[in-house]
């Protein structure tokens, strides 16, 4: 399924000012002071009714800015294109996926005192081969600064 946004503009120099707009879309606001309708084009859907109530057709979608949004995809385990997972952290720990793991955050978290965990896929509950050559080089890192290792590696 597909979305289509239509983004509205408005030509200020044509606006008579009435605010039917405003009255009716939340996203259309009258600024008093400088006498101007302003469009929050971040929240404004495209619907079109302020278009359509606009007795000075000063309110125009435009077409040269059409976004398409689609629905979200399905995330297949291991399908890190699409995950929004780098990592999940609290106060006490971050766990990273073992296949986005960053080494800079990892070590990062380590000095903020921070345990790391290093475990397979977010999504899914079987497990695969960790990459050991990062996690040796974090440790082999920490080790130069002699901070203890707080790295853990689930399976």
């Amino acid at each position: 399924m597909l979305f289509k946004q239509i983004p509205v503009e408005i030509d200020n120099d044509a606006c008579s000012k009435c605010r039917i707009c405003a009255s009716l879309c939340e996203c259309i606001r009258y600024d008093r002071e400088n006498n101007l309708i302003s469009i929050n084009t971040i929240s404004c859907k495209g619907c079109g009714i302020c278009v359509s109530s606009c007795p000075s057709n000063a309110l125009q979608h435009n077409f040269d800015r059409i976004f398409v949004l689609s629905e979200p995809k399905e995330i297949e385990p291991f399908d890190c294109t699409n995950c929004g997972y780098e990592f999940l952290e609290d106060k006490e720990k971050i766990i990273f996926c073992s296949r986005r793991l960053d080494m800079g955050k990892a070590i990062e978290a380590v000095f903020e005192g921070k345990k790391v965990v290093v475990r397979d896929c977010l999504l899914v509950e079987k497990t695969t081969k960790v990459d050991n050559e990062k996690i040796k080089k974090i440790k082999e890192i920490l080790e130069l600064f002699g901070i203890e290792d707080k790295i853990k590696v689930e399976k």
